[in-house]
Formats: structure tokens, sequence, C-alpha cells
């Protein structure tokens, strides 16, 4: 349906976009890794502003990998090398921070994942601690759950974290090739997944989203396309492959959808924001 961006440092291009997010009036967040920065847009790609770059003060980062929105006008985003999560009005005023290196509570080892529930509740996939971590929208540590592994409830390397509208949380365990589902209190009610390049097999995944239907979008980065489940794990749709032209992908990211079942897809390697119009079933 359209695209853009395009590789440098200027207004609206991208040096490796990780990450994108709705936010509550339908702009587009999206994460500029190699400009350490934020960049704003309209629905359709408008640039609107940016905040952000490399350091260490208020409000800078050191390699940002994800960013989610609320529905207050609040932008989270997880800062993965400052071990950090740093929240912001959408204006990009800096709000508050939490977290440092280490493996305590509400501390992190490389966060790369961040989500949020309808109440406010911010989860974080904790990459390098193998865990999930549940705070407040101030920071305040509530639980955590896993640790390294292959057996149920355990992650090795989970790198992103989606919610649907009852609460159940959903875990891209990438180096274990699925996605684990959970309740809101960590408990374990099942998976899917599995190595390969096949329907609901992916071999190294990095981007998952939930939309106001509870269907969730995969970003299917080694497989260079975004697949479609539903709520079980059973395939509703796929679309991609790699390559340069619209439609296609070069290790895309990230995925996710508004309110009007649009599709946004951080097209990683190809340093583009793309969209797509909802997708059913095919």
């Amino acid at each position: 349906m359209g695209q853009w961006g395009g590789y440098g440092s200027g207004l609206g291009s991208f040096k490796t976009p990780k990450s994108v997010a709705v936010g509550s009036e339908n702009n587009i967040f999206v994460v500029d890794e190699g400009n350490n920065r934020i960049q704003k847009f309209s629905r359709d790609g408008e640039f609107l502003m940016c905040w952000g770059e490399r350091g260490g003060e208020v409000g800078q980062f050191l390699r940002p990998v994800s960013v989610a929105a609320d529905r207050n006008g609040f932008v989270y985003v997880a800062d993965s090398d400052h071990h950090s999560i740093k929240k912001f009005q959408d204006d990009g005023t800096f709000t508050t921070q939490w977290g440092e290196q280490g493996q305590g509570e509400g501390q992190f080892c490389y966060p790369r994942g961040i989500t949020l529930f309808g109440d406010g509740t911010v989860y974080v996939a904790d990459r390098r601690n193998h865990r999930v971590q549940k705070f407040d929208s101030e920071g305040r540590f509530l639980k955590k759950w896993g640790s390294e592994g292959r057996g149920d409830g355990q992650f090795n390397e989970p790198v992103d974290i989606a919610t649907d509208d009852t609460g159940y949380v959903y875990v891209l365990d990438s180096n274990n090739s699925r996605i684990q589902k959970f309740d809101a209190q960590g408990n374990f009610l099942g998976k899917w997944g599995g190595y390969g390049s096949g329907s609901v097999t992916f071999p190294w995944a990095l981007g998952l989203a939930c939309d106001d239907e509870d269907f969730l979008y995969l970003a299917d980065t080694n497989n260079h396309r975004i697949q479609k489940f539903d709520t079980s794990g059973n395939p509703i749709a796929w679309w991609g492959g790699r390559g340069t032209d619209e439609g296609w992908f070069y290790f895309p990211n990230d995925v996710a959808v508004d309110a009007q079942g649009f599709v946004y897809v951080a097209d990683t390697e190809n340093h583009r924001i793309q969209k797509f119009e909802p997708i059913e079933r095919f």
C-alpha cells in the first residue's frame, strides 16, 4: 500500500529501523537504531518530528531496539545497551526511566522487546536474562518469570512480547524458534513454532504484535516475511519474501497494526517502513 524511508541520517530516513509502534492518534513511532533516535510519522508516512541522539544523558540512547506507545500519549523505549526502559511523552519530552545492568528485579541484560496492556502494565523481554519482567506504567516492578532453557516457560533469548485484549501474554522465544503463551501471572498455557521455512515455522524471528481482533503478526526475520496466526497458533496468512520491491522484505525486524487493521513493517535492512492493507486469509 505504501512505503517510506531510505538509508540515511536525514529526517525521515533510517539506518536500520528496528521497531515500529502505533500511538494513540494513529501516529507511527519508529526506532531508528543506527541514528540512536525515535522518529514520529503520520499513518501515511509524513514526517512529524524526532528525538534522541547517541549518549548517556537524559533522553539519549545507546542502541535503542524497541518502542511501544500507550493510549494516553506516552512512548516507551527499550534502550538496549543502557539496559534500561525510557518513557517519554509523544512529543519527545522525557518522563522517567528505570533499569540498569544486572540480574535482580528491575534490572536488565540487553532488553529487547516491550509491550503494553490496556491497564498500563509494561512487559519487557529481558533478552540475555532469558525472562519476562512486568512493571506498572511508572516502572515499579511487579513480577518476573522464566529462565534459560528449552522447557515450557523457559527461554533462550526472548526478543519480543505481545498481549491480547484478554490479558494473555505471547513471548517470542527467538533462539528456541517458538512463541509461548502465558496468562498475566506467567503461567504457561501453550506454544507453537519450530525451526524452518514452512507454515508456522521460523528459524529466527524478531518482532511480534497483536491486533484489536486478537490476531498475532510475526516478523519472520530470516524468512523475510510476515506471518499471521490466531491466538492458538493456527496459521491465517503470510506474505513477503526476500527482495527490495514493494511487498518484499530484507530481514524485517518488527510489525505493528493500527485500530483499522493496517499493518506496518520495519523492513530493517531495506531501511524503510512498509504499510499494508488489512490482511484476512489466503
